[in-house]
């Protein structure tokens, strides 16, 4: 049973530094629950990609989702029967979680990422917490009271080390390392330290053993560990808060001191903005009432907390088993038995640490729309560079703008969601016609775009840019260069459904784009058609400034990000002269050269915590790209501009625009008697 874990400060302070569904359909959930409670089923959002594939559990009653369903707790004589007591609830339709009917935390979580929970002493099971164990692997005992029932600890609890021990023996010491492992544990050992020789020794002693269980799961392959904190329940005392602080320091401190990476759930700071404000969590009993009534035999052995896992979902009255105080008691109340959580608090929690689990790779599209919307800037350029060329002779310039619009949807992992989004981007360039085969320019974009979070919110960004370029054509031959550097404005509303509230988070932050597009290639030439093949590649440097977020629990501050990009193409172009308008199209196969397995930090800001690092969203290395569009001649001097583009069968990306621009020629060359050559229109 985990009474109690209070958060202290660890080795870094929070301002250092640094998915789920739609709102509606997260409101729509929160409403079938009060409605139904259902099954974990209906709490599982829907997912499409790759990344988690298993979640594990270890610890206590916080965590625990069902272990004495099919386990004896070892308390089965007078003056209480406990295992009776469980047999009973079952009958009634209880599951035996100590959170009372309906899923625990672990198993609410673990669906958001179409993952399972079960006890691990069932088929397929992967959660290994138990009710009343201590984190030492050598000690457990069902309650603190039980001493006297069963004669000393008991041997049907492995503590949460111990836990971990077995998990890893059973794989053969490799852990999954695309899992998720949630540890909640600490709270017997607050509470319980009071009873031993020397409290402080003893709880260093459980801290100490569970750093070095956590650091074993590390060292066996795990790459994904949260660790929470405890809540504080109305039944602990002074002494047990303060042996939760003991307890969580020596933890967070060792792990961080171990080098253990691993995510810190502050579910204390959680729970306390939750009775601070209960109705805005649709909590409506008093926060010191319980969901759950206790059998008298219970009450009378051990007291009246701890008996959620005697809970039946009835309203019947019996002293056989545990019963509601009305249908909906599991909705309207905070606590079950006045130490676990009813099923509003269980989605409260798992709702905070599936936000902190996903929340780095959320951010980390702030670095990954740049790479699309400044291929798009370099796109306009190449466009007009062919039309500034046709019909000049060296001293001559042209003026021009284009305006682009496009659809990005950048997908993520399962779990993991994100929504689309329309940048705009507008380019006005001036170039100048130094010789026949060179022409030189510059050109200023701007451009926004906002994306959608699918947890609700979203981020914008606002990109000013200023661009030098070179064009060579001599005969067959050509070449482009392009050297871009932009500034970086983004505006983050990062929501966060938790229960049935949305908690805001509002950050600003600012970065840099620095860019160089090479583009090259060979035109065969038959009269009006031209066609032939190109390479090129564009290299990109985005950094992106860290920032705190600022508006609730849920806030985060996260670190600086850079993002190296440098994608290669090959592919092939045609262009056909009808004089007063031309066709064109390009076809190109593009290969992302740069690693992408970057890491991106974050930090509480509830408390003090060491930092902890998620991967950012990963696309495709491979992809096609089209563009298809037509130049026309509108005046002697004024050419008009439309294109289309795609890009096509990137992994978990889709963009697709257009493109409209006014090219505007002047001659400002003396005449000559110098012949002009003919256009090599691209």
């Amino acid at each position: 049973m985990g009474f109690i874990i209070m958060v202290v400060p660890a080795n870094r302070t929070s301002g250092a530094g640094p998915m789920r569904v739609r709102q509606g359909a997260h409101v729509a959930r929160k409403s079938t629950l009060l409605a139904a409670a259902a099954t974990v089923l209906l709490l599982t959002r829907s997912a499409d990609a790759q990344h988690f594939n298993q979640f594990l559990a270890f610890g206590d009653s916080t965590t625990d989702t069902g272990w004495f369903a099919n386990a004896s707790t070892g308390v089965t004589g007078a003056p209480l029967n406990i295992d009776q007591l469980v047999t009973n609830a079952k009958a009634q339709g209880g599951n035996v979680h100590f959170t009372g009917p309906g899923p625990g935390n672990a198993q609410i979580l673990a669906g958001f990422f179409g993952l399972s929970a079960n006890p691990a002493n069932t088929p397929g099971g992967t959660n290994y917490a138990i009710g009343g164990a201590l984190s030492d692997s050598g000690l457990g005992l069902f309650f603190e009271n039980l001493f006297t029932l069963i004669g000393g600890p008991n041997p049907f609890l492995p503590g949460t080390t111990n836990q971990i021990g077995n998990y890893l023996t059973s794989v053969g010491g490799r852990a999954n390392p695309n899992a998720i492992y949630l540890i909640g544990t600490g709270g017997n050992d607050a509470s319980i330290a009071s009873t031993q020789p020397d409290p402080n020794k003893f709880l260093l002693q459980e801290a100490g053993a569970l750093v070095t269980g956590i650091a074993g799961l590390q060292a066996g392959g795990a790459r994904y560990i949260v660790v929470t904190n405890e809540y504080v329940p109305p039944s602990a005392d002074a002494t047990a808060i303060a042996n939760g602080k003991t307890f969580l320091s020596a933890t967070w401190n060792g792990l961080a001191a171990a080098g253990v990476r691993f995510i810190p759930a502050d579910t204390l700071s959680v729970i306390a903005a939750v009775e601070r404000n209960p109705l805005a969590f649709g909590i409506t009993a008093p926060i010191t009432s319980n969901a759950c009534i206790a059998p008298p035999s219970y009450t009378a052995a051990i007291g009246a907390s701890g008996y959620g896992f005697l809970c039946a979902p009835t309203t019947v009255p019996s002293p056989n088993y545990g019963y509601l105080v009305s249908a909906d008691a599991t909705q309207t109340h905070l606590f079950m038995d006045g130490t676990h959580l009813t099923q509003a608090g269980q989605i409260i929690v798992a709702d905070y640490i599936y936000s902190l689990i996903v929340a780095p790779s959320q951010i980390s599209f702030l670095a990954e729309a740049p790479v699309k919307s400044r291929a798009a800037v370099v796109n306009a350029i190449i466009n007009q560079i062919p039309i500034s060329q046709q019909d000049m002779r060296p001293g001559s310039y042209n003026t021009w703008l284009t305006g682009d619009v496009s659809y990005l949807k950048m997908q993520n992992y399962t779990g993991f969601p994100s929504d689309p989004g329309n940048p705009v981007a507008l380019t006005a360039g001036f170039d100048y016609k130094y010789t026949h085969e060179w022409l030189i320019g510059a050109a200023l974009s701007g451009g926004s775009t906002s994306q959608r979070f699918s947890t609700s919110g979203s981020f914008s960004t606002d990109e000013f840019a200023v661009s030098i370029y070179g064009a060579y054509r001599n005969g067959a031959w050509w070449g482009d260069i392009i050297g871009s550097a932009g500034a970086l404005h983004h505006t983050v509303n990062r929501s966060v459904p938790i229960g049935i509230s949305i908690q805001p988070n509002n950050g600003k932050t600012t970065g840099t784009n620095y860019s160089v597009g090479l583009e090259a290639g060979y035109d065969f030439m038959f009269a009006g058609l031209k066609h032939g093949p190109l390479a090129g590649i564009l290299l990109q440097r985005i950094n992106i400034g860290s920032f705190t977020e600022s508006g609730s629990f849920t806030s985060l501050a996260f670190g600086d990000q850079l993002r190296n990009s440098a994608v290669s193409e090959l592919g092939y172009q045609v262009s056909y002269d009808f004089g007063l308008w031309r066709p064109f199209a390009k076809v190109v196969w593009n290969h992302e050269l740069a690693p992408t397995d970057r890491l991106v930090t974050a930090y509480l800001t509830t408390t003090a915590a060491p930092g902890y690092a998620m991967p950012a969203v990963i696309f495709g290395n491979d992809w096609g790209s089209a563009t298809a569009g037509a130049t026309i001649r509108m005046a002697n001097n004024v050419t008009g501009l439309v294109a289309g583009y795609a890009q096509i069968a990137e992994k978990n990306v889709t963009v697709y625009g257009a493109q409209i621009g006014l090219n505007i020629a002047f001659d400002a060359a003396p005449a000559d008697t110098l012949p002009v050559k003919a256009p090599r229109q691209r």
